[in-house]
């Protein structure tokens, strides 16, 4: 029920070569065999990700071979360069040398899956592709999307522990993709990749948030069979529910954004957020529905079942219908679509019936009509300033190199 951000896979390019050339032709102070060991080390390092990072699926063989270790040091490499004044935009790419020297960072779409995979799609200009912040987007968004794996597939969702992983790594990557987003601010979308686009990253971006929140509300649902669970239990977990819901409605507003909405990729991802908003709605319906009761306002929770079973029953149709991500990671434990829907809805129904009889027997209130029930507003926890706090990890940075770069010329 979990997705994982796709990798961008890459290929093995000459970078020592390419580099060299730019260096001695174009380096306003510094001549090729002057930072020759800084140079080999970008070049060793890029060949190691390019053999890990084979295809958009390949995280679990990614991180076996140290991918994450490699891409979070080459980050911080390639952000010392820049200090050096190495190529960090596409705007000179005419006229800086980058072209002259064949400077090409080569990466492939992450949704390439949907959007096709022939060499030409997915691709932006050449031009954008020969600067160094062009590539630490794409390191930065296989960090983001090997963090996204490790939460939904490797992390236990079922302790304590597994859930605070899971939430500070879906913490991070969102930020990582709030951060990519502020990097390429400045460049037009020609020369930029799909996935890279300001719509796609604030998809992504809320995907994180949104599979944070489930986190947290497999950690309160848990005190349900617990004796002491009381009615703010209930209420807490309803407004986790909600906000689970909107964060999933926040990603399907940007997948429809204009950039990307025509794409296959956001269409079908368009089309989980869609269903797993209406998961969690109903949801929280129908744990509202228990508020009420415990409340004593039985035509109110009549009210909440008779939406919870609306609800369920539109989420039942709508997940019959083509075009869902084809696999997705998670536990077990948090069940499939379907299964979930209709689950709800065998419970919602029962419930509704047994109130009602109750209340025609015995209470005898007047039961509003669902549609009239006001909204249950959301609790976020994953809240942070997302467009403030996406400042990177101290070891994404050069602080965090253990060797630090360009030891031979720096003062």
């Amino acid at each position: 029920m979990l997705l994982t951000l796709p990798l961008k896979a890459t290929k093995r390019i000459d970078l020592l070569t390419s580099l060299s050339k730019w260096v001695d032709n174009s380096h306003p102070h510094y001549k090729a065999d002057q930072l020759s060991l800084d140079l080999k080390r970008l070049h060793s390092i890029r060949s190691d990700l390019s053999s890990s990072l084979a295809s958009y699926s390949s995280h679990s063989y990614a991180l076996k071979n140290n991918a994450l270790l490699d891409l979070i040091e080459y980050h911080a490499c390639l952000v010392e360069c820049v200090n050096y004044g190495f190529p960090s935009d596409s705007r000179d790419a005419d006229v800086n040398g980058t072209m002259d020297a064949n400077l090409h960072f080569a990466w492939r779409n992450a949704f390439e899956e949907y959007d096709g995979r022939n060499e030409e799609e997915g691709q932006c200009s050449q031009r954008g592709t020969t600067h160094f912040t062009f590539e630490r987007a794409c390191v930065l968004w296989n960090i983001a999307a090997l963090y996204t794996y490790e939460a939904a597939a490797k992390e236990d969702w079922g302790s304590k522990q597994g859930r605070v992983n899971i939430k500070q790594k879906y913490t991070l990557a969102g930020r990582i993709l709030r951060h990519i987003r502020d990097l390429t601010k400045n460049e037009k979308e020609a020369d930029l990749m799909p996935d890279l686009y300001r719509d796609s990253l604030e998809m992504c971006h809320y995907m994180c948030l949104m599979q944070g929140q489930m986190a947290a509300y497999e950690a309160l649902k848990v005190k349900l069979s617990e004796p002491t669970a009381t009615t703010s239990t209930y209420t807490l977990l309803a407004k986790i529910s909600s906000q689970v819901a909107n964060h999933a409605d926040k990603a399907l507003e940007a997948s429809q954004g204009l950039s990307i909405k025509d794409k296959s990729s956001s269409k079908v991802w368009g089309s989980h957020f869609k269903v797993l908003s209406m998961l969690f709605r109903a949801r929280a319906e129908f744990l509202q529905s228990q508020v009420e009761r415990r409340e004593y306002r039985h035509g109110n929770e009549i009210a909440r079942l008779e939406r919870t079973v609306k609800m369920a029953r539109e989420g039942i149709e709508f997940s019959k219908t083509k075009g869902f991500v084809k696999v997705v990671d998670g536990p077990s434990l948090l069940g499939k679509f379907p299964e979930n829907l209709q689950s709800l809805l065998m419970n919602a129904k029962q419930r509704r019936k047994a109130s009602v009889d109750e209340n025609n027997s015995i209470y005898h209130e007047q039961v509003p009509s669902c549609d009239s029930m006001t909204k249950i507003e959301g609790m976020d926890t994953m809240e942070y300033n997302g467009d403030k706090d996406c400042d990177l990890p101290l070891e994404f940075m050069p602080q965090g190199l253990k060797r630090p770069m360009f030891a031979s010329v720096s003062s």
